[in-house]
């Protein structure tokens, strides 16, 4: 039955010729009565390509990444009423979800940890309730998880996830140009009665930050991204004068907010964001568009790749094409860290209050790295800072022994390293970490240096 309904909802799909890569932005565009398309770009908005097209009359919304599989989810609530699934690429095209008669189906969202989809079912205009449902990858245990009364004031429009505190968020349809909310719920679907973020009017998508525990998102009336603490308070502008920003997402690390605008507010203005992808920073500054738009361009949501095995990768997420001191000798923020450092220890190379570090737990020498990464890391010992020893120079003794690293999500881990049977009982010990980019972009060595 499966392979029946991708035959019949993807017969007018044409697939592009596209290359996979790490750091990506991955976005759907559907011009009004024009084929629906899916393309993805790099982060500072380099390597546009176009991944696939729809033809016929689809309604191309929401968008997911999946790191795990490489695969881009889309959901078309066209005449297909499908979740579909590709390869970065633009193959392998493989139907997922059939989605029924429902009315309007608009965001979707894929829960990592669980390996979830997710996806909202507004139903608006009818009596029915809206609802969130979620099933596994490959489109089977399909479950309602929240059911929202009747009625636009609280259906589900677009969706964001938060595993680490077990939430859901979304934005309402609202009616008109009047106030709208977002509303949440568990992550097993009993409804936050004590969450509320009213907007004046109407609200699209939305992210949290959770370091800062801050709420971004979109107005797509007002031409606005706006935040505000999660537990409450003022609303605050980060960046207007846009045209009608719809999906939206957050590059944590980086500190920088992408959205797409779908340019369909005919009061304009529209020689900002309309019809494009761009970004800022989660202040509001360093805005830049991004995508390269038709004229009949408009774009609805966009997903995030933020993998960075390669410097190259990173610096795209850091630093814009023009942005000066971004290559990995420079040091962007005057921290004394080249960038380099600052890439391999996970730190922000235009921050400098974000310092690259060592750190010494009793014996143990602790630092983050990067998993997957073309970089090498060397951690050497010494007794006096003159003579450094490393496991594998050429005196065949074990100078130093790795400890059980903690992960730190799908990037990065901490490393925990001790002096090995060469130096047991030795006293003072110095470490130092030599980090190498071995990806052939830069011969560079950089080191830091810590007592124990």
């Amino acid at each position: 039955m499966k392979s029946e309904l991708a035959l019949l909802a993807f017969a007018g799909l044409v697939l592009a010729t596209s290359f996979a890569r790490s750091a990506g932005v991955y976005f759907t565009d559907q011009p009004a009565g024009a084929a629906g398309s899916v393309f993805s770009l790099a982060p500072d908005g380099s390597a546009q390509q176009l991944i696939a097209t729809v033809r016929g009359t689809p309604d191309l919304r929401g968008i997911a990444w999946h790191r795990a599989s490489g695969r881009v989810f889309v959901l078309d609530n066209g005449p297909a009423k499908q979740i579909f699934s590709i390869r970065a690429d633009g193959t392998g095209l493989q139907a997922v979800v059939s989605l029924g008669a429902s009315i309007l189906n608009a965001d979707l969202e894929i829960d990592e940890v669980s390996a979830k989809l997710y996806w909202a079912d507004a139903n608006p205009g009818a009596s029915g309730n809206g609802f969130i449902l979620r099933a596994n990858l490959d489109g089977s245990d399909v479950e309602p998880i929240v059911t929202t009364p009747p009625g636009v004031a609280a259906a589900p429009y677009f969706l964001f996830l938060d595993p680490r505190d077990g939430f859901i968020y979304w934005g309402v349809t609202s009616s008109g140009n009047g106030p709208s909310s977002f509303r949440r719920a568990t992550l097993a679907g009993a409804l936050d009665p004590d969450f509320l973020l009213t907007t004046a009017t109407r609200t699209r998508d939305l992210a949290v930050e959770p370091g800062t525990r801050t709420v971004y998102w979109c107005d797509r009336q007002s031409g606005a991204l706006f935040k505000r603490a999660l537990a409450g308070g003022a609303h605050e502008i980060v960046l207007n004068n846009l045209n009608a920003p719809h999906g939206l997402a957050l590059d944590v690390e980086a500190g920088k907010l992408y959205w797409a605008d779908t340019g369909g507010r005919g009061s304009g203005p529209f020689n900002t964001s309309a019809r494009r992808i761009a970004r800022c920073n989660l202040d509001g500054t360093e805005f830049e568009n991004l995508s390269i738009p038709a004229a009949n361009s408009e774009p609805w949501d966009l997903a995030l790749d933020v993998g960075s095995p390669t410097y190259a990768d990173w610096r795209m997420r850091f630093f814009s094409i023009a942005t000066p001191q971004s290559g990995p000798t420079d040091d962007a923020d005057g921290d004394d860290a080249p960038n380099l450092l600052e890439y391999a220890l996970a730190t922000h190379p235009r921050r400098d209050s974000d310092v690259p570090r060592l750190t010494i737990e009793g014996a143990a020498l602790r630092f983050t790295r990067r998993l997957d990464a073309q970089l090498d890391y060397r951690v050497e010992i010494s007794t006096d800072l003159r003579t450094w020893h490393f496991n594998g120079d050429d005196t065949a003794l074990v100078w130093t022994s790795e400890q059980s690293p903690t992960p730190l999500g799908p990037e990065l881990e901490i490393a925990r390293v001790v002096a090995g049977p060469a130096l047991s009982g030795a006293s003072p010990l110095f470490f130092r970490v030599r980090v190498t980019d071995s990806s052939g972009m830069s011969g560079m060595t950089a080191c830091l240096l810590r007592r124990a």
